[in-house]
């Protein structure tokens, strides 16, 4: 099982992986948090790659895992409109500009709702009126258990943006290559001294999943991960 912003990446790693005539893996992908509890509940498998340390950790805690170990970066990026880019070029001042919606994932069920809210937090040791103003303009609005599915063939940030949910969403970085291909839709850059880095974290439930867990660490699949706009663990 595999957090769902590894998907693209994870899809190229798998074709390379199979076409090697190792035995196939499949893979399930969705938010992390949710994926942890299914597992938890008993539902089979053998290795899981989570956006965050903590759902990996928590399956190590409760004896379900038997290793965690850090496979792949990421860091947060902001999507909006072309026209409010425009306007507000800098991250800073597109956060101050009024009464615009934030989206993000869902916080707990997602990781990127958590890394959202270290954001918001580290943003508040330096501009808490900010930071406060932010976390009342921002909606959970993907990622949860509760939260609608998204359209096929669209992601998160142009369908929310699209239809009117949120004027910016703040998501992982490594979508924003894609993201900024579409109309309407322009991406601003966090510069890295205020952004928070996401550690993405594996844990090894059945030894089995041994051989695929050190593939994902060898250089031709971290080349694939950077390809897809990862960033390495280093």
């Amino acid at each position: 099982m595999a957090a769902g912003s590894l998907r693209g990446a994870l899809t190229a790693i798998l074709a390379r992986y199979t076409g090697n005539k190792i035995p196939p893996v499949t893979c399930d992908f969705g938010p992390a948090g949710l994926l942890r509890q299914k597992i938890e509940s008993g539902v089979k498998c053998d290795l899981f790659l989570s956006a965050d340390r903590t759902h990996p950790e928590a399956l190590l805690r409760n004896n379900i895992a038997f290793r965690v170990e850090p496979f792949i970066a990421n860091y947060l990026g902001i999507t909006t409109t072309t026209e409010l880019a425009g306007q507000y070029p800098d991250w800073l001042q597109l956060l101050r500009a009024p009464g615009l919606i934030i989206g993000t994932s869902t916080p707990v069920d997602d990781p990127c709702g958590d890394y959202v809210v270290q954001f918001y937090s580290e943003l508040s040791k330096t501009d808490p009126e900010l930071a406060e103003n932010i976390c009342n303009r921002t909606r959970h609005l993907v990622g949860g258990k509760n939260s609608p599915v998204i359209p096929a063939g669209q992601m998160a940030a142009q369908w929310l943006i699209h239809s009117h949910q949120a004027d910016i969403f703040i998501g992982y970085r490594h979508y924003q290559k894609k993201t900024s291909e579409l109309p309407g839709l322009s991406v601003i850059a966090i510069p890295e001294e205020h952004n928070v880095k996401a550690i993405y974290c594996m844990a090894l439930i059945s030894p089995q999943a041994r051989i695929f867990a050190d593939y994902l660490l060898q250089t031709e699949s971290q080349q694939i991960f950077i390809e897809n706009s990862f960033m390495s663990l280093s």
